[in-house]
């Protein structure tokens, strides 16, 4: 079991293929400082809380619950840049030990799987939102939101993992008929650096 690869990121391939990249990494980027800020804010919220707490003998009011709605949206932003740049919890035992060709296919298998997570995230949370906004259903405490638009965060983050499976099957098919797989599979690395990791 690895933590995906430290590797630098590679330059985009040449071609559709690599404009497709470009736009995919600062989609995915920008999610992913969001999810960023609603981490730092979380961290404010709660230590705001704690300080209210036990120096002035009162609540922070909404603090815990925004915490707990926005985690939702902290994943669902979060997710798809951590898929992009190969960050992911990855089981290679098996994997490691195949010839390069059926590595191809098991990491055109397993964006294809994500490919169908996503279109799940997709549908599902579409008719949950559609649901959820025809009851007029709110969130339970003292804010009250519109759950319709928490919810709405699943199918974004259903987009953005489906734009970046549909990069990797991309990457994978091109590697399969003739590219160059290492510099054809190679994608979202560390480098150069997104929005979150300068905050």
């Amino acid at each position: 079991m690895s933590f995906g690869s430290e590797a630098p990121e590679a330059a985009p391939p040449p071609g559709l293929l690599g404009k497709y990249a470009v736009v995919v990494s600062r989609l995915c980027r920008f999610a992913y400082g969001l999810a960023a800020a609603l981490v730092l804010m979380d961290m404010v919220l709660i230590g705001g809380a704690v300080v209210f707490r036990y120096f002035f003998s009162a609540g922070f009011l909404g603090a815990d619950e925004i915490v707990a709605l926005s985690l939702t949206a902290i994943v669902m932003l979060a997710a798809p840049e951590v898929l992009r740049r190969n960050q992911h919890i990855i089981v290679d035992v098996v994997v490691a030990l195949l010839p390069p060709r059926a590595k191809i296919w098991t990491q055109m298998w397993a964006a294809v799987s994500v490919m169908a997570v996503a279109a799940l995230l997709i549908i599902n949370g579409s008719n949950t939102v559609a649901f959820s906004h025809m009851i007029g259903s709110l969130t339970d405490g003292h804010l009250e939101w519109p759950v319709w638009m928490l919810q709405s965060f699943l199918p974004l983050g259903g987009v953005l993992l489906g734009l970046v499976a549909l990069e990797q099957i991309w990457r994978a098919a091109a590697a399969l008929c003739g590219g160059h797989a290492s510099q054809t599979l190679k994608q979202g690395k560390p480098n150069p650096q997104s929005p979150a990791d300068t905050l």
